[in-house]
């Protein structure tokens, strides 16, 4: 296994788990800028084993970890409404 950031994969997860709830645009490039987003904002958790990403799976499991995803998740969201990187689709109207 080579050494990959466990956050990456968790913080994913998790996006995937609330986006339909989020009052927010899903497609590829927003997806990726609100996990950008997260990321940056979390502590990494480097492995290199199956063992390690089993046991920081497990740490996963702690609320407050959970509420350190969600938040930095919905901060994202926040930003990447306010500054999307993709061309909005005509609506009729002028902002």
């Amino acid at each position: 296994m080579e050494i990959q950031n466990a956050m990456e994969e968790l913080v994913s997860q998790k996006l995937d788990e609330v986006i339909d709830s989020l009052d927010c645009c899903k497609c590829q490039q927003c997806r990726k800028d609100i996990l950008a987003y997260a990321l940056n904002r979390l502590t990494p958790k480097y492995v290199d084993t199956k063992k390690g990403l089993a046991f920081v799976k497990v740490n996963t499991m702690d609320v407050q970890f959970e509420i350190d995803i969600l938040t930095a998740i919905y901060e994202g969201v926040e930003i990447v409404k306010k500054h999307p990187h993709h061309s909005l689709p005509e609506t009729g109207t002028q902002n």
